[in-house]
């Protein structure tokens, strides 16, 4: 019975980062757009319009761009328990003596689209982009604490009941038509064709009776801690695809006068949805607290269904640009007569204000149903069938600002920006795959014209405000043998401090040509 619910918390910790393609977007990818803080969808001026505002495609010259940046991220947590206090992997060890951090190469974020108008109202565009987030993400299972007797020995790490490794990827090619009734209006639309990935592993306690000093009092509560105890514990691992996740983008852009844009966009995406395979381990330590080296191994393809939903976003963008006096472009801007504009050499600066919400809430839970109760190899434990797991996410609204200053047209252009977002977790439900604190980024960047070659680099830092419970978690283990009774562990495994911050430069050419339209 305790293996059967350990075995559902690494579950539900698996479960968690598949929100790696929502949780944490900084705001959006592109080299432009990272530069002006993701104020970026009034202007919307290189191919990956295509997806991020498809009515923009329809207005600018023809173009195919490619891109990427360069992710570098920080994240921490120090596990504290209900006294505050750093939480040690069982009584007779010392806590680790500082946070443990994640290890999280360095991962390139890639952009590719183009755009092509075939006529002077009507435009294709093609793109394929991920969302603006880092890659693989690996929390040690083992940290280096000194026992009774002072001696530094490898034990479990404090964090393995939340997360282990995280492997998630999602892929959206994006197919969109633009049309402009008229000059001043255009409208565009896009269908995403997402393609998922996701490897994700973590531990569990399976058994959780009393190990609070005093047993006859409350346990745990403020004095009177409950320890882990990592001698049961289970590893698991759940890996799966989804080839096929339909979505589509809207968008609307209007000038009411020369000097102004004000754009609208909108995205709705169905649920990632895949069969997966599962794979556990046990026990997953040695008794001296290190690797066994020799666990017995449970290996089922094709295990159960696995299903996340993709939230729904939209923005509104308004953009003020100031025309350059006596502006000429080159001949593919000018051959298109009007319908086709160009900021670097039509505008001296502009200046954007985007206002964006994001519906995490609509993630109510990710839903795990397994085939049977398999057996697990090494135990006489099942694993449930249904391991579904409830989300306790917000809605997330921000603003962006951002602009850019052009000294020398059809040559140099220089650009600033920063957002604010709002918080998508409350302290207490904290974990340790993405961090949904409040988000403040600021940015720059410029480009340089050569002929009909842009090329562009840019600069981005994002604050994570720090999520800190006090130890006062709510995220607790599920375990059948716990002495309260409920199902779940006495201590909450989220406890304590989270901090987190990201830096990312990128790099970006886009190529403008000319050809006859319709």
């Amino acid at each position: 019975m305790g293996l059967r619910a350990g075995l559902l918390l690494a579950l539900t910790g698996l479960a968690m980062p598949a929100e790696a393609s929502n949780a944490l977007d900084s705001p959006e990818g592109g080299v432009e757009q990272v530069a002006r803080g993701g104020a970026w969808l009034a202007r919307a001026d290189d191919p990956m319009a295509t997806y991020y505002n498809p009515a923009a495609i329809v207005r600018h010259p023809n173009a195919v761009h490619v891109g990427a940046q360069l992710m570098i991220r920080s994240h921490c947590f120090e596990r504290q328990d209900v006294d505050g206090n750093p939480v040690a992997p069982r009584p007779g060890f010392s806590p680790p003596p500082d946070p443990i951090c994640a290890n999280a190469p360095p991962f390139p974020n890639p952009q590719l689209g183009a755009t092509f108008r075939i006529h002077r109202q009507f435009a294709l565009g093609l793109a394929v982009l991920a969302p603006h987030t880092n890659g693989n993400v690996t929390w040690d299972p083992t940290t280096t604490y000194a026992n009774a007797f002072g001696a530094e020995v490898p034990q479990p790490s404090s964090t393995r009941y939340m997360l282990i490794d995280s492997k998630p990827l999602l892929v959206l090619p994006t197919l969109s038509v633009a049309y402009a009734p008229i000059k001043e209006l255009s409208i565009g639309a896009g269908f995403t064709w997402g393609i998922s990935d996701l490897q994700i592993s973590n531990t569990a306690e399976p058994i959780s009776s009393v190990r609070c000093a005093d047993p006859n009092a409350p346990c745990p509560s403020p004095g009177n801690p409950q320890p882990d105890d990592f001698q049961d514990d289970i590893f698991a691992k759940l890996s799966g695809g989804d080839r096929f996740i339909p979505g589509f983008v809207a968008s609307v852009l209007y000038s009411p006068i020369r000097q102004l844009d004000v754009a609208a966009w909108y995205r709705f995406s169905d649920a990632i949805r895949t069969s997966i395979d599962l794979e556990a381990l046990a026990p997953y330590y040695n008794p001296a607290g290190d690797l066994n080296a020799n666990p017995s191994v449970t290996d089922v393809k094709d295990a159960g269904r696995f299903k996340l939903p993709i939230p729904m976003e939209a923005r509104l963008g308004l953009r003020y640009h100031h025309p350059r006096k006596g502006a000429r472009s080159q001949a593919w801007v000018e051959k298109h007569r009007g319908w086709a504009r160009d900021a670097f050499s039509q505008d001296l600066f502009d200046v954007e204000v985007d206002v964006t919400w994001a519906h995490n809430s609509q993630i109510d839970r990710v839903e795990i149903l397994l085939n049977e109760a398999y057996n697990v190899n090494g135990t006489t434990g099942r694993v449930p069938r249904d391991a579904s797991v409830p989300h306790p996410y917000k809605d997330v609204v921000g603003v962006r600002l951002g602009g850019e200053y052009i000294p020398i047209p059809d040559l140099l252009a220089v650009r600033l920006g920063g957002f604010f977002e709002s918080k998508g977790i409350d302290d207490e439900d904290l974990f340790i795959d993405f961090h949904l604190s409040e988000r403040i980024g600021i940015a720059g960047g410029l480009s340089v014209r050569l002929g009909p070659v842009d090329i562009a680099a840019s600069y981005q830092h994002t604050f994570f405000l720090a999520l800190d419970n006090g130890g006062q978690g709510q995220i607790k283990a599920l375990s059948g043998g716990s002495d309260n009774g409920d199902g779940r562990s006495l201590q909450a495994v989220n406890g304590g401090r989270a901090t987190s911050s990201l830096d990312e430069v990128g790099l970006g050419v886009t190529y403008h040509y000319w050809v006859p339209t319709l």
